[in-house]
């Protein structure tokens, strides 16, 4: 069998996380890495070695949530590349890191409707008892890659999972509910393929935040977005992310940002693309997405975008106000 290899950069994104869970390198077991894989950005690690790292360190610290953490930053890692879902999926291309356990198929579901299947690669060289740890990997790094696509509209996908999981929900990598199957797979709307990854689907979260605030800022705005009509207060939301209420405001700060205007800004990106593709009538949106009244909806869209929902709903594009050097203009399609 051929031993799969991924970049030393892979590695050491793995090392970061582990530091910030009080990891140190002396700590860790034997595993077949290059002598010099700590410090050559130019060694191949085996993705093997990476993933048993993985299952290690979630035993020896008793979290079932690391290897979704480590799938989502390596994603935010990534997020300034290109990402080339049907490409990966074509022989001959090299995969990202989060994929290389499985064989991607790509697929017609239907005349509108595509469908992303992980099948395990047995011939990858990677045991089996290492499936979950990949496919946790694999769907908190695809909904972070995917998310300047998706954005909007999760309620879209069709989700299937194969993996038992061991933590109580995944609103925090992935805010979709799952069917449990025998292929984890993404059933989407065919025209994603070739849309274009769109930052003004994204609220504004700083970039130059520590990797530890990052991981968090993106983990508490998948869960708003898996209930934005029913958001959970900061204190529940800090308890949730295992961090003091002082410490998640802390975190978001570093980023940026803050629990109303993460919460407020995905909000009104729901709220464009429902009224863009009317989906709802401007009253509906309000109701939905927790708003006290139409007036205080209508108020802050207005403020955000610089049209009224009822303009945006007939026609108007929807332009985002941004804190940046320029302003971000999106389109009809958002």
């Amino acid at each position: 069998m051929n031993a799969l290899h991924c970049s030393a950069d892979v590695l050491h994104n793995l090392m970061r996380l582990l530091s910030t869970r009080g990891l140190k390198t002396r700590q860790l077991p034997r595993f077949d890495l290059p002598a010099d894989a700590l410090f050559n950005s130019r060694a191949r690690i085996p993705v093997s070695s990476v993933l048993e790292l993985v299952r290690w360190a979630e035993q020896t610290l008793g979290q079932p949530e690391l290897s979704l953490d480590f799938g989502l930053s390596l994603a935010l890692a990534e997020q300034d590349t290109e990402f080339r879902l049907a490409a990966w999926c074509n022989e001959g291309v090299e995969k990202p890191a989060a994929l290389m356990p499985f064989d991607t198929v790509l697929r017609a579901s239907d005349d509108r409707h595509s469908t992303l299947q992980l099948h395990w690669d047995p011939v990858s060289g990677i045991p089996g008892s290492l499936r979950n740890i990949a496919t946790n990997i694999a769907i908190a790094w695809l909904h972070q890659r995917w998310l300047p696509v998706i954005a909007g509209r999760h309620q879209d996908i069709q989700a299937v999972l194969s993996s038992e999981q061991a933590v109580e929900s995944l609103d925090a990598w992935f805010p979709n509910h799952f069917e449990q199957g025998e292929v984890t797979s993404l059933t989407f709307p065919r025209t994603w393929l070739d849309a274009q990854n769109d930052g003004r689907r994204m609220p504004e979260i700083d970039a130059t935040g520590t990797p530890q605030s990052q991981l968090i800022t993106h983990k508490a705005a998948n869960m708003f977005r898996a209930s934005l009509n029913d958001a959970p207060p900061l204190e529940e939301l800090a308890h949730k992310l295992g961090l003091s209420e002082r410490t998640c405001k802390r975190r978001l700060q570093e980023c940026g940002t803050h629990y109303q205007k993460l919460l407020g800004e995905l909000r009104l990106i729901q709220a464009s693309y429902w009224l863009q593709q009317h989906q709802h009538k401007v009253t509906d949106v309000a109701v939905l997405l927790g708003y006290s009244s139409v007036a205080n909806f209508s108020k802050a869209f207005k403020k955000w975008c610089g049209y009224s929902p009822s303009q945006v709903r007939h026609g108007v594009p929807a332009i985002r106000h941004s804190t940046g050097p320029a302003r971000l203009a999106a389109p009809a399609s958002l």
